[in-house]
């Protein structure tokens, strides 16, 4: 008997168990729990002769019939459609708006309409189309591939089971077998069910007030709130914010608490010429100022991290965003602007209770071509009280959706500044007041 039937056979005996140590390589019940998991594989095994039979034989499933999962009492709608070359069967669990296709927990089977083979088995990881597992038939076995936010994060995961057994087993099986291979947490995870979300709190306080700032090129407040152009502190009477200066007005309602006043122009300006650019870059810096973007938004997240811990004497780079599973962090470019959504559901796991200002930058002129730092915007990812996940994009004087910033700007790049959200906020009313 080969062992890998053997260790098949003791993952079905045994019961799930975890150690608080190991609970992060073994997911007992706890955390399909923690998640919402709903489990459907009852419903699955009392069709089984249906899924398994001949594919004239399920045809009159085309419309759907609503079955009851034994052990929760959940209903689950199980339909037969046909497309194209192959057979889907589909366990659709009841949520708050009927039987969507994309809703957690939901599975399709996929079979050939040419031969029978059953080509794949799709589990969707949360209420959205692009997050998914997909099971395969390996050589007697199953492997398994991971999609989050349309991304591949796992390939080829063998399973020792065969996919036929795999059809009806319960999901958690599938996590056991697959607990040293996969972050099971991390994919799942749903927040901290905290009602007093600092990164939700300090957008619900800015939200109304985006109306009342005004629109400005070159504009910003100085230390003392008066409003000035960016380039030559210059005050101006009708003054207003670009996206630079929304930026410091955001990190402001931060500073103002600590210090009693705004953060300087004039610091967030300097330039770290050390530690960005190249050769090229560094004769353009007057005419271009092509990393603008980038100094401004390290030099707020320092300072104002600096100003809360001054004793840490932190570098002007320790705030960016280095270091996330699954991505590739390029010096002074960041991440790719398509990866943004799993970027910020990623380091919302990782760091809870942090927004970010992000620098959107691409190569543009010519003679030369240079990185151009063009854009901030200010991120709020964070978990609503549903476990589901959010994030606004704010910039300007404006709140977009992070899908339109992602469609905006599809071949740039966005480099990322971590700024923790608690603690005091008192933002500027309105653009007419000073700090005296």
């Amino acid at each position: 008997m080969k062992i890998s039937f053997l260790l098949s056979l003791l993952l079905l005996v045994l019961p799930p168990c975890a150690s608080a140590q190991d609970s992060r390589l073994l997911p007992a019940d706890s955390l399909l729990t923690a998640s919402r998991w709903p489990e459907n594989n009852g419903v699955r095994a009392s069709v089984r002769d249906t899924v398994l039979g001949s594919l004239g034989q399920d045809r009159g499933a085309g419309s759907g019939r609503v079955l009851v999962q034994p052990d929760s009492g959940a209903r689950v709608k199980f339909q037969v459609l046909s497309q194209k070359n192959a057979r889907y069967y589909l366990f659709l669990n009841e949520g708050r708006s009927g039987y969507p296709i994309a809703g957690q927990g939901n599975m399709i089977i996929k079979r050939s309409l040419e031969n029978g083979r059953f080509l794949q088995l799709k589990v969707f990881l949360r209420d959205r189309e692009d997050c998914f597992v997909r099971l395969f038939p390996r050589d007697g076995r199953s492997s398994l591939d991971v999609y989050i936010y349309g991304h591949r994060l796992y390939q080829q995961v063998m399973l020792p089971l065969s996919f036929d057994t795999l059809l009806f087993a319960p999901f958690r099986q599938v996590m056991q077998l697959t607990s040293t291979a996969v972050d099971w947490p991390l994919l799942l995870y749903r927040g901290e069910r905290d009602p007093d979300n600092p990164v939700a709190a300090v957008l619900e306080r800015i939200r109304p007030l985006l109306p009342g700032l005004r629109d400005l090129e070159d504009g910003a407040m100085d230390e003392a709130g008066r409003f000035v152009r960016i380039s030559d502190g210059v005050e101006v009477e009708a003054g207003g914010f670009n996206c630079s200066g929304f930026a410091k007005w955001v990190t402001d309602g931060f500073y103002y608490p600590l210090t009693g006043r705004l953060l300087n122009p004039a610091a967030l300006k300097e330039k770290h010429l050390a530690l960005r650019g190249n050769r090229w870059s560094e004769r353009h810096e007057e005419e271009r100022d092509p990393y603008f973007g980038l100094d401004w938004s390290r030099n707020l997240a320092v300072i104002l991290a600096n100003t809360r811990a001054p004793q840490l004497h932190r570098g002007p780079e320790a705030m960016d965003v280095r270091e996330v599973p699954f991505l590739r962090y390029t010096e002074d470019v960041g991440y790719a602007v398509g990866e943004l959504e799993l970027l910020l559901y990623l380091e919302s796991r990782e760091h809870p209770g942090s927004f970010y200002i992000g620098s959107l930058n691409r190569d543009t002129g010519a003679e030369p071509v240079l990185r151009q730092h063009f854009h901030l915007v200010v991120l709020f990812p964070y978990f609503d009280g549903s476990g589901s996940f959010r994030a606004s994009v704010l910039e300007r004087n404006r709140e977009t959706a992070l899908a339109e910033l992602m469609e905006r700007n599809p071949n740039d790049y966005i480099h990322l500044v971590r700024l923790d959200a608690r603690g005091p906020f008192i933002p500027t009313a309105f653009p007419d007041s000073t700090i005296e």
